[in-house]
């Protein structure tokens, strides 16, 4: 297994901070997490995928080290594209291959919408497509439910509450249970809970949510869409899906007509896994990546 190292990235207009593995080799491949982690959640990944790749994991802007602008408008998506993208240039690289969970897979299809020719291939765990996303959130009553936290993170009382007794709210809500299977260490935890306790960061976190503007809209509730256009979604980069059926956030839906969105696409489901894929199935995950990656490249 290669070793994991980190370091910043001065990007110009911003400085992340980023673990990695496998510098040098050829391919590079840029691992996005999502809400609340950070970098650490592709702990368990990096050393595997440093064998064959440059794998490298930054703490998303405003997470952990990473910098963390004050403004809320700073967390708006074409700001989190620019910052991928300017990464792997940063690297060295035009193209590369993008591997997502959660609101990095909100930010990976961006960056493939946006920018195609740069995106070699799309990895997505768990992370909703935009378009039906929005829909789902509109329409079908469980996801507007399962959704509802959504339209919470918006008070900002909520710092607050994540803040309190040491996060334990937030760890209740998250990784409780995975610490009590054993998959997460008193260790582990004390990384999560040090990144959340940084100054401003649980801001910064919700800051995601604040700038999106996809969030529950109940059609029912007379609530107005976003009257978005479906061919501005339509993903033009070779897209691997793999699915935690066990996913309380994110519906089943969300899988629901995709291949109408994805031309190149592959999915495979998890029936024993829940939302988070990294935790429970960290061996499958680097497998699925490695053998993705390399279908592509065979196709020359």
């Amino acid at each position: 297994m290669a070793d994991i190292t980190t370091r910043f990235a001065d990007l110009g207009h911003i400085t992340l901070h980023m673990a990695e593995s496998g510098a040098g080799a050829d391919d590079l491949v840029i691992l996005l997490h999502g809400f609340p982690e950070f970098w650490y959640t592709w702990r368990k990944q990096l050393p595997a995928l440093g064998e064959r790749y440059h794998a490298v994991a930054p703490d998303m802007r405003g997470y952990n080290l990473s910098d963390r602008p004050e403004a809320a408008e700073d967390y708006k998506i074409d700001r989190l594209v620019k910052d991928v993208l300017a990464l792997a240039s940063h690297l060295g690289h035009e193209t590369f291959y993008l591997v997502s969970h959660d609101w990095g897979a909100a930010v990976a299809f961006s960056v493939a919408l946006a920018a195609p020719e740069r995106v070699s291939g799309l990895m997505v765990l768990n992370g909703a497509h935009p378009y039906i996303f929005a829909k789902l959130l509109e329409t079908d009553a469980r996801q507007i439910e399962h959704s509802r936290y959504m339209t919470e993170f918006q008070d900002p009382a909520t710092e607050e509450k994540l803040l309190a007794d040491n996060c334990d709210w937030l760890w209740n809500w998250t990784f409780a249970e995975h610490e009590k299977r054993g998959l997460i260490t008193p260790d582990e935890k004390a990384e999560y809970i040090k990144a959340w306790q940084k100054p401003g960061a649980v801001t910064a976190m919700l800051n995601y949510y604040r700038m999106s503007p996809v969030r529950p809209r109940p059609a029912s509730q007379g609530v107005k869409g976003l009257n978005l256009n479906p061919d501005h979604f339509r993903v033009k980069v070779p897209t691997y899906i793999l699915w935690g059926e066990q996913d309380h956030a994110l519906m089943p839906e969300n899988l629901n007509g995709i291949e109408e969105f994805i031309h190149d696409l592959a999915i495979d489901r998890l029936p024993d896994v829940s939302h988070w894929v990294t935790h429970e199935a960290p061996e499958l995950v680097s497998e699925k990546v490695v053998s993705f990656i390399e279908s592509l490249k065979a196709r020359g």
